[in-house]
């Protein structure tokens, strides 16, 4: 992360941050107190860097206790990405974030949907709608409902928080392994300005975006937003030329302001967000030796050597076959309402502001997939029990529409900025419904494991919460927050048909509804924490805190099974968490270093898998992890070298592991399965205790440099060059421990440049990431197809998805204000 240089005065004791700029810096703030628009599209470029006798780095504040404070001051571990690291970096996804992050990575599941966010390595491993994340995703303090709704356009936004650690507390129970802040830009102060940005690459991503924001009169304010973005992907489909695993949408955001009084302000937010993303879809890379054939060996069209016609298998084969498209489509739409009162001078709370966050938010989308991965018609080479073919030629798809809806209120009191005791009180209250509809396969060719039902869930919650920091001595600081929180569920689950891949040919399930009785449960979560300046400059601090996640209800395709319903609902997942930590102002703030060491054990932790039971039957179902553990330190850096020389550096080294699992799943080729399965006797699983947890790099590392030219004679606008380099080791890629399924650790080099007219009109930038044109994966994939010889082993086949930025690529942006 590099933050901008900019004059300010050396830091001092603490100084009282007045509410209404701590509301400006949310962007929400009243009109009579509005700061000058952070967004430098918006406003005239700051020229006192150039002539300030003594630079130094901007003044980096958070969020993270629902107050403005400056970073230095917060006892705890949080990243930032500031407007100018977000627009230098093309930030335009989480994944985005994700690279600029250390502590931040992300598990790709078979969909879209299905992709989690992990937080020092640990995150959601499950396919299953019914598990709530374990990072919670928040704009404008409005969470999103679904981790899925996360993996859009993130649109027009000024600043990025990465809370490390269980933040249940002043979050919520879906922010048990930490939070991602987003907060979007602010209403500019003056006349309305408009500011336009096109953007495009040699591999054909674009976006185009346009934001008009200034006031409307003494009293009103407007902002309003649109952009288009489309990324036609990674993979081509050689079946209908077209590309696979890209990203795109269309994004409208507005904010209204209004002083409706001297003492009250409303903000009315609306948003609407389109989106298209055509992963995860996988491309064969390696193929054992031989002719074999998929579902019935008399059939030739089926062997491999005409199932992967064209393809040219290799390492970083792009090339796929595929008849049906796959992808997640999602349209969200909703508004947000804030009502802030600064108490009058008079009154018993002057002083305090009284904060009210209304939200709505409905979110539809609908999963697909090609099921069998190839452009032929499988269904139809199925054979009976007599041997004979289905006759059926309809391909095998997967289909899924989620319609969830999102209501929340939250009222928050907050003290005045000022004194040795602060404090904020809150209560909260949201209602979430889910409605799940699926279906997949065939109903009359069991290898598709034919299933079609609907499902719903509902989830009440309310909540209480108080955090408080109190100076009790000079050099000397507590914080402590609790919350508690009441949730209530209803789960449903409807079996409209289904014909399992063991069952005896065309034996359908048949219809089954179940209704699981109301559950009620209530969690008190908390935190403490304490630290000593040792200068002004100087701050150690330790913490410890808990976090609760709720209990989970099956929402896959596995629940056609009654067997299912006998253990639901899953346990709510639960965290403690220590953490201890350095943040220092240096070289009299041209510096700073912040440094932190933490453990978290999580008790109970969530997730699915597929299950046979002692009946034959077969389902995947949800199970609990009694203990999991992260572990291990961050450090970063930011060093202003010169004043036209700008460093920094972020290293997170973290070690996620299994501390006790004797239920572990028994992949291919595992030789160590010799613990019963207590769900069926006679089986066996494995002890995957000590085993590392997926996706969860041992190590991560990011580094980059800014150096500003000065003008010369052949350009007389300053031009500014810089580079970013990430790297991390190799990653588990399974929870089963498959070692088939681990993939190999990376370093990216990212190259760019911008140039800037006095005026700050016109900015152009141009870049190159990957320049080394590095190939990495996002996810493998093990036994992509199994083609049966007439004779001997199977032969298997493997792939692999590649990143975003697996190949390289240049970019241009043009960035214009009038």
């Amino acid at each position: 992360m590099l933050t901008r240089a900019v004059s300010r005065p050396t830091r001092g004791p603490r100084v009282p941050i007045a509410t209404a700029t701590t509301l400006a810096l949310l962007a929400w703030a009243p009109v009579q107190a509005q700061q000058p628009s952070n967004d430098d599209s918006l406003q005239p470029p700051d020229l006192q860097a150039a002539s300030a006798p003594q630079p130094k780095l901007e003044q980096v504040v958070v969020t993270a206790n629902r107050r403005v404070e400056k970073l230095e001051d917060v006892p705890a571990s949080i990243s930032v990405l500031g407007e100018e690291t977000l627009q230098r970096n093309n930030v335009r996804e989480l994944v985005d974030i994700v690279n600029l992050s250390p502590a931040l990575s992300i598990s790709v599941g078979t969909q879209v949907g299905t992709n989690s966010i992990n937080m020092r390595g640990i995150g959601t491993t499950s396919n299953n709608l019914g598990i709530e994340g374990d990072v919670a995703v928040l704009v404008d303090d409005i969470p999103y409902s679904q981790a899925q709704q996360a993996f859009k356009d993130a649109s027009d936004v000024a600043r990025v928080e990465v809370l490390k650690g269980p933040q249940s507390t002043l979050f919520g129970k879906s922010s048990i392994a930490g939070a991602v802040l987003m907060t979007t830009k602010p209403i500019g102060s003056g006349p309305m300005r408009t500011r336009v940005s096109l953007y495009r690459t040699s591999d054909h991503e674009y976006r185009a975006s346009a934001a008009l924001s200034g006031r409307l009169s003494d009293d009103v304010g407007l902002r309003l937003y649109a952009s288009k973005t489309n990324f036609p992907g990674m993979l081509h489909n050689l079946t209908n030329d077209t590309m696979q695993n890209g990203s795109g949408g269309r994004s409208f955001l507005a904010k209204l302001q209004w002083r409706v009084t001297s003492d009250l302000d409303l903000m009315i937010a609306p948003h609407f967000d389109h989106s298209l993303s055509t992963g995860n879809t996988a491309a064969i890379i390696a193929i054992d030796p031989g002719v074999g054939y998929l579902y019935n060996k008399k059939y030739t069209a089926l062997s491999n050597t005409v199932v992967l016609r064209g393809i040219h298998i290799g390492p970083w084969n792009r090339e796929i076959r595929n008849d049906s498209p796959t992808g997640l489509e999602s349209t969200d739409r909703g508004v947000g309402v804030r009502a802030n009162y600064p108490f009058p001078d008079g009154s018993p709370l002057a002083g305090h502001t009284l904060t009210s966050i209304t939200s709505v938010d409905n979110n539809l989308s609908n999963d697909f997939r090609d099921n069998d991965n190839i452009d032929l018609i499988s269904t139809y080479y199925q054979v009976d029990a007599s041997g004979k073919p289905s006759g059926i030629a309809d391909p095998p798809m997967l289909n899924g529409t989620t319609s969830s809806k999102t209501s929340t209120q939250e009222f928050r009191l907050t003290s005045p900025d000022g004194g040795a005791f602060r404090y904020l009180i809150g209560a909260w209250a949201s209602r979430n419904t889910i409605y799940r509809t699926y279906y997949r396969g065939n109903p009359f060719v069991k290898e598709t494991n034919f299933t079609n039902y609907l499902t719903d869930s509902g989830v009440l919650n309310h909540a209480v919460y108080a955090n408080t920091n109190w100076d009790f001595a000079p050099r000397h600081s507590v914080s402590a927050g609790l919350r508690l929180n009441r949730e209530t569920n209803n789960y449903s689950f409807h079996t409209i048909d289904s014909l399992s891949s063991s069952a005896p040919t065309n034996v359908h399930t048949g219809e089954y509804y179940y209704v699981a009785p109301q559950h009620k449960e209530t969690a008190v979560t908390g935190k403490l924490g304490y630290s000593f300046h040792v200068t002004p400059d100087v701050m150690a601090y330790g913490t410890a805190s808990t976090g609760n996640k709720g209990v989970a209800y099956d929402m896959t395709s596995g629940a056609n099974n009654p067997n299912v319903f006998a253990h639901l609902p899953l346990a709510a997942e639960k965290a403690v968490s220590l953490e201890a930590g350095l943040k220092a102002n240096l070289w009299h703030n041209r510096a700073t270093f912040n440094a932190a060491v933490f453990q978290t054990r999580f008790r109970d932790y969530q997730t699915s898998a597929t299950e046979r039971f002692s009946d034959g039957s077969q389902a995947s179902v949800l199970y609990s992890i009694p203990s999991i553990q992260t572990r291990g330190f961050e450090a970063d850096a930011t060093v202003l070298a010169t004043r036209a020389l700008l460093l920094n550096a972020n290293l997170a080294f973290t070690r996620a592991t299994i501390r006790s699992w004797d239920q572990g799943a028994c992949y291919t080729g595992a030789t160590d399965c010799t613990i019963p399965n207590r769900l069926v006797p006679g089986a066996f699983l494995r002890d995957a205790s000590g085993g590392s947890m997926p996706n969860s790099p041992k190590w991560k590392l990011s580094m980059g440099a800014e150096y500003t030219l000065p003008p010369a004679a052949w350009l007389p606008y300053p031009v500014a060059v810089n580079a970013q380099w990430r790297t991390q080791s190799a990653v588990r890629g399974a929870i089963s421990q498959d070692p088939t399924l681990d993939r190999p650790g990376y370093g990216i080099l990212d190259l760019g440049a911008h140039v800037s007219d006095a005026k700050g009109r016109y900015k152009l930038s141009v870049g190159v990431r990957n320049v080394l044109d590095k190939h990495y994966a996002v996810g493998n994939v093990g036994s992509f197809l199994n083609f049966k010889q007439t004779s001997g082993p199977d032969i298997k086949s493997y792939g692999w998805q590649p990143a975003r930025d697996a190949f390289r690529y240049t970019s241009i942006r043009l960035d214009m204000t009038f």
